[in-house]
């Protein structure tokens, strides 16, 4: 670790929390033994004076900036770390500015401590830290004050690798929103993704489709061929779904055999366009099991959303009143809903209490 002088007083020392030590016979300095530790350990540190400049670094420090070729890191006194957050790009540069003002809160004895986690992937791997900010203080040697604060010299900022909490959680997110059986996204995620493209669609005036899609006597497949049979469907749905559909929209299972698909900034022509690729293609490629080639078709109901869609489920709502013309007009159909729900809704449809609507 780069050396940094204490120039304190006969009555002030820099806190490391240890007092002079015997070590084999000698004497071990306060700074000698905080060197040893911090280098020990597996943390990128640095230390910072009260402005933001680096004074100190450890070897962990030194090592990751030599691994990822920033050699300006490498020994980086000097350099100030609050310019740097100022400054930064990539990865990282989002929580640049927040992380320089909990720093200088710190810097100026107005937090006791912050941190924040963050992306900062080198060339070769994808990488996340917790970054954390602590008060580097003088100890004062008063006698009836033991635990008397110094004043504040600096600060001491740790970087901890959390790469393998980051992949876990996103696992773990994953899992929460993917339907096992077909590996497609489930009901969870669409609660969380059509919202969000709702309200872009009324922020920016782009366009968004949405069909809604049923496989036609899908209990008769399971009757017949058994539930295995129906399971090899699905995944077999979900794969021509997957290569008719573009990669921005989100295909999704909602349960049984029913199947969604949210069409960012498509209109109602390319919605359409889109539903009768899919419902052909799956048309003219029946599901293979054990040996039994099992036709397959789809209905399907399209609509896009409208100013007056306020909600999910006003979009849901038309998409399967579409649905419901098809299922009751002969299946293995396209049916386009209009925006501005001119068109003849059928008496019988309400709206479904199994799409609820999130705040």
């Amino acid at each position: 670790m780069t050396h940094f002088g204490n120039g304190a007083s006969p009555h002030e020392r820099p806190l490391t929390g240890y007092d002079e030590m015997p070590y084999h016979g000698e004497l071990l300095r306060d700074d000698d033994l905080a060197i040893a530790v911090i280098d020990a350990l597996p943390l990128q540190i640095c230390v910072l004076d009260t402005d933001g400049a680096i004074t100190a670094v450890n070897r962990a420090w030194k090592d990751d900036a030599e691994r990822d070729g920033a050699h300006r890191l490498v020994n980086p006194i000097g350099i100030n770390y609050l310019d740097v957050c100022r400054h930064a790009t990539g990865d990282a540069s989002e929580e640049a500015m927040p992380f320089a003002r909990g720093l200088q809160a710190v810097l100026a004895g107005e937090r006791e401590e912050f941190e924040i986690d963050y992306a900062c992937h080198s060339p070769t791997a994808l990488r996340w830290f917790l970054v954390r900010v602590t008060p580097l203080r003088r100890r004062l040697e008063v006698a009836d004050q033991p635990d008397a604060r110094g004043p504040l010299v600096g600060a001491v900022v740790s970087h901890m690798n959390i790469t393998d909490r980051k992949r876990i959680e996103a696992d773990f997110a994953r899992l929460a929103a993917t339907d096992p059986l077909t590996g497609l996204a489930n009901r969870r995620f669409l609660d969380i993704f059509a919202p969000v493209e709702l309200s872009r669609f009324h922020r920016f005036g782009s366009s968004l489709a949405v069909l809604m899609i049923d496989l036609d006597r899908f209990k008769e497949i399971n009757d017949a061929y058994g539930h295995a049979a129906g399971d090899e469907v699905l995944r077999h749905v979900a794969a021509v779904g997957q290569a008719s559909f573009r990669s921005c929209d989100l295909f999704a299972r909602l349960g049984g055999d029913e199947f969604t698909c949210v069409m960012p900034k498509a209109d109602i022509t390319e919605a359409g366009i889109a539903a009768e690729r899919f419902r052909s293609a799956l048309a003219a490629s029946p599901a293979s099991f054990a040996g039994h080639a099992i036709p397959v078709t789809a209905s399907i109901g399209v609509t896009v959303a409208s100013p007056a869609d306020r909600e999910l489920e006003d979009v849901l709502h038309r998409a399967d009143a579409a649905l419901y013309q098809v299922k009751t007009g002969g299946r293995n159909r396209v049916w386009i809903a209009p925006a501005d729900g001119t068109w003849p809704m059928p008496a019988g449809i309400r709206r479904r209490s199994s799409f609820p609507v999130r705040p």
